[in-house]
């Protein structure tokens, strides 16, 4: 089911399988990627509470070994929903016998979506129900038309920091699905602007696991024009955009945890980026889209 909010000119639609963002337009114009299954078949998927792969499909919980699927099983998972306003909606899933299988805690993962004249904002918050400590990922996985104006190249686009960076992104082995810890590419260099071109994409998602930055901005260089991304909590950024097919998007994905580094100990509460819950706690994150 699509759940249509409203407020102005402006339109969203979230599906109620994984609370996915399936659409947001901004004074009328889409921003979103209109997810042809050809490319990719998703817009916006909430990561968690895993974020990429594990070493061999599995890690370490508590001493026990579990499975968990690339990117976690929220995603795939349908939300129960409530409208609180025309532009504003809440969305919820929480633990079960299916999901404890693979992740042993008891949670509540909230969606709160709520639309403005000119951007949409989603807040996240995860609470453990659970009387031990939950380690877990969590991340947005927005993908943004780009190009996103006839005429205009994917490489015609830049991505900007909003303070300078510097950043030696780790660099994906396609065989294991684990980032090379020590094989490290420059990617930023005190600078705010980083060129998109696909090649950049050979090896999967570029990471930029040492920011400062709690926003960015997706721009075409010939217009100006484009879409801003901000958050709050999320600690890192992954850019993407499927290797070697020339798709017309990319994502720009706040994250909180990451694929298993090709140094990890196999052990999920010592993934980087993980986050911990106490018994009764709820962490809370968003992001914030907005044309520009």
């Amino acid at each position: 089911m699509d759940i249509l909010l409203e407020n102005g000119s402006s339109k969203a639609v979230i599906r109620d399988k994984g609370a996915e963002l399936r659409s947001l337009r901004i004074d009328g114009k889409e921003l979103m990627w209109g997810a042809d299954p050809a490319f990719w078949g998703k817009t916006s998927p909430i990561l968690f509470p895993m974020i990429g792969n594990l070493r061999g499909g599995k890690t370490l919980i508590n001493g026990t070994e579990y499975a968990i699927t690339k990117h976690g099983f929220a995603r795939d998972n349908t939300f129960s929903f409530f409208m609180a306003e025309k532009n504003c909606a809440v969305f919820e899933f929480s633990a079960d016998d299916t999901t404890k299988k693979s992740f042993p805690f008891d949670f509540e993962l909230r969606l709160n979506y709520t639309l403005y004249t000119e951007s949409l904002e989603i807040k996240y918050s995860v609470t453990n129900k659970s009387d031990t400590a939950m380690p877990f990922c969590i991340g947005a996985h927005p993908a943004f038309a780009c190009p996103a104006e006839e005429g205009s190249e994917f490489s015609d686009h830049s991505i900007v920091f909003e303070k300078p960076e510097t950043v030696n992104s780790p660099v994906m082995n396609l065989e294991t699905r684990m980032w090379g810890d020590k094989d490290r590419i420059s990617r930023l260099n005190g600078e705010c602007e980083f060129r998109l071109a696909y090649p950049l994409f050979d090896n999967d998602c570029v990471y930029f696991d040492t920011i400062s930055s709690k926003s960015v901005k997706l721009i075409s260089r010939k217009t100006e024009k484009g879409v801003r991304v901000a958050w709050t909590g999320f600690e890192t950024l992954g850019v993407w955009t499927p290797d070697h097919k020339n798709a017309p998007f990319v994502c720009i994905e706040p994250w909180c945890g990451c694929d298993d580094y090709d140094t990890d100990d196999g052990v999920f509460e010592h993934k980087r980026g993980i986050q911990l819950a106490a018994p009764g706690e709820t962490k809370r994150y968003s992001m914030t889209v907005s044309a520009i």
